[in-house]
């Protein structure tokens, strides 16, 4: 028979859980600010102080520190088709950029001095975006001739651009930074409409995951902003802490971790709607985040080196025959038959079973619910108000 892996939402208070962040061995030191898994999620990189650029081709296994003359603070890294041609950006205006799978490295003239901070390349590795800035002011460059000319754009908002995303095509972006700054463009940087946050937290992480509609950004004071209408509105979403989160992640529609300091891992099954903790095993800051290809396999890196990966979402709960929650190491299969108990749908007068798309598949109910006629894969259980939730992973 068939068989559907089913990761459970269901609603019950939060409990403290056990996630499967595990520490990887970067050999270094250096604070790492940035991280890029192109392709998969076996070959990446990570950047950081001291002109240094790390890479695997062992899932994290085994880093190698790369060669090169690249000179200042490496804020970020993109590699925007393959695992051969990428940009790194830093401090002091600084911008490089390899084909050769960061074997050899070129310094390109960005004609600025400012610190660079975030890099896009929506749709190739031709036409790309550059934000940064210090106090003060703030920057966005474009390229559209794989890094040879940098063009100063009319963005500046007098704070510094931390974290830019274009989704879909280089002609509609986003661009988030300092004191609550937002801007957004629709003909591919020519002009920026200042959008209204509503806040005045540092913004520091972007991540509009399917669409220019639909994005979220991570802020200082634990909080993410989630716009469902292409940045006319943002929405407070509170994630239960108040540390500084730095970066945000969506490899799908439904599922997103943000991190930050003190180690803070917070993860969302519900399109941004609630949040729940993960334990990362470590309290250092973390800067960035990324689940290459799925929203198993994911990696943050930090300060002093740290890098930590999960190959099961980062765990979670699992419910017992007493009622209680215990920590889980397995996914919950199930074989032709959901069981789902009276208590937990009393809590809510509809449960629903979505798709990895967050599209619903069917309605649930108290006792068996047939899900033979399902496609095997991942499905997510969830009330149909937003409550604070509980997740069952692998």
């Amino acid at each position: 028979m068939k068989s559907c892996i089913i990761v459970l939402a269901v609603c019950l208070l939060a409990l403290p859980a056990k996630a499967d962040w595990v520490p990887l061995n970067s050999g270094t030191a250096t604070d790492l600010d940035g991280v890029c898994f192109p392709v998969d999620a076996v070959t990446g990189y990570a950047v950081g102080g001291g002109g240094l650029v790390l890479k695997t081709t062992d899932g994290g296994l085994t880093w190698d520190s790369l060669p090169g003359d690249l000179q200042g603070w490496q804020m970020a890294v993109e590699f925007p088709m393959d695992a051969m041609t990428g940009y790194t950006v830093a401090s002091g205006g600084r911008i490089a950029k390899t084909t050769d799978g960061g074997a050899t490295w070129v310094n390109e003239s960005s004609g600025v001095t400012l610190d660079l901070r975030a890099i896009s390349f929506p749709v190739d590795a031709e036409t790309g975006y550059v934000g940064g800035g210090d106090v003060g002011g703030g920057v966005i460059l474009k390229t559209t001739d794989g890094g040879v000319t940098w063009t100063q754009l009319p963005a500046n908002q007098g704070q510094p651009i931390a974290t830019i995303d274009f989704p879909m095509d280089a002609a509609t972006g986003y661009a988030a930074g300092w004191a609550g700054v937002l801007l957004k463009t629709t003909d591919g940087g020519n002009t920026w409409d200042v959008l209204s946050s509503g806040v005045a937290n540092d913004l520091n992480g972007l991540c509009f995951p399917d669409d220019p509609v639909t994005g979220y950004v991570a802020a200082s004071s634990g909080l993410v902003l989630k716009t469902d209408d292409g940045g006319l509105n943002w929405i407070p979403k509170p994630t239960g802490t108040m540390e500084f989160l730095s970066s945000v992640g969506f490899p799908n529609i439904v599922t997103g971790t943000v991190v930050g300091a003190s180690g803070a891992v917070y993860k969302t099954t519900d399109q941004g709607e609630s949040w729940f903790q993960q334990p990362s095993g470590t309290s250092v800051f973390l800067s960035a985040v990324q689940f290459p290809v799925d929203e198993l396999t994911g990696y943050a890196v930090g300060r002093n080196g740290t890098i930590i990966k999960t190959t099961d979402g980062g765990g979670g709960v699992e419910e017992v025959a007493n009622g209680d929650w215990r920590l889980a190491s397995s996914a919950t299969i199930v074989r032709g038959v959901l069981n789902l108990q009276s208590a937990i749908c009393s809590l809510q007068s509809e449960i629903v079973l979505l798709n990895v798309n967050g599209r619903r598949v069917m309605n649930l109910h108290a006792g068996p619910n047939d899900v033979s006629g399902l496609t095997p894969g991942v499905y997510f259980v969830r009330p149909a108000s937003s409550v604070t939730k509980v997740v069952v992973t692998r």
